[in-house]
């Protein structure tokens, strides 16, 4: 199956599926079948990617933590059974460096590693950057998993083809879509704000919440604005090199 012909039948199929996330986003109200069923799952899959984001930051410092769905109030969650620790950030610090030196010769990736070892260096000792990073990394990775997915499906680098990478094409634009819609309901649509601002039987339990009460010159809008931007920018970024690199191995 061509490229053109595999990003077709995603963009379509991924727009069908966000019809109820929109229908529910700005009306409140929910297809049940045949697409509602799909974009729950869909919804579930952004879910298991925002709590594993989540987790992985809280790992990045020192945190050990576990991904778990809640059930009770629905979503996610991600369970730090322990404060950070020094031991479990000396070893993230090695497993940085160690990474750094076998993947040496490969310099794009052991760049990334090096700014990823200096930005933890500079951060984990300041609360508010370090509890920062790791709320808003939920909603990061399901971004960044969304460019993968397209980054595959543009490459070809499915290993069961046709089938699978019409799969990356479907959940990487239908991930990036429930995120814009997502988005558009947080700043536009005050029911929407309102749910969010009350989840978990809470208020302001939310990432973007959190992140915009630490920081006195952010607002919740502007957090907002920088994950829909972030996504954009995981939206273009697969097809740019599409168009300037021939293959995946190049990259490296």
């Amino acid at each position: 199956m061509t490229t053109t012909r595999t990003l077709v039948i995603g963009f379509i199929s991924a727009s069908l599926i966000c019809i109820p996330i929109y229908q529910w986003i700005m009306h409140q109200n929910f297809s049940i079948f045949p697409l509602g069923w799909a974009a729950s799952g869909l919804t579930y899959m952004a879910v298991f990617f925002h709590e594993i984001g989540h987790t992985l930051a809280a790992w990045y410092y020192g945190y050990l933590t576990l991904p778990m769905f809640d059930f009770q109030h629905g979503g996610g969650f991600a369970y730090s059974i322990t404060d950070k620790t020094l031991l479990i950030l000396i070893c993230i610090w090695g497993g940085i460096l160690y990474g750094i030196y076998i993947l040496r010769h490969h310099k794009i990736i052991a760049l990334n590693l090096i700014c990823l070892l200096l930005f933890n260096i500079a951060t984990f000792q300041n609360e508010n950057w370090r509890s920062s990073v790791i709320d808003f990394m939920g909603p990061a990775f399901e971004s960044l998993i969304a460019a993968f997915l397209l980054f595959r499906a543009l490459f070809n680098l499915a290993p069961r083809r046709n089938f699978e990478r019409v799969l990356n094409a479907i959940f990487g634009f239908g991930l990036i879509f429930r995120i814009f819609i997502d988005s558009y309901g947080l700043i536009n649509n005050q029911i929407h704000r309102l749910i969010y601002y009350t989840q978990k039987g809470s208020h302001g339990f939310g990432d973007f919440d959190k992140i915009a009460d630490r920081f006195h010159m952010l607002t919740f809008e502007t957090v907002v604005y920088a994950w829909t931007g972030l996504t954009l920018l995981c939206l273009i970024t697969p097809f740019i090199l599409k168009i300037y690199v021939k293959d995946a191995e190049d990259l490296l």
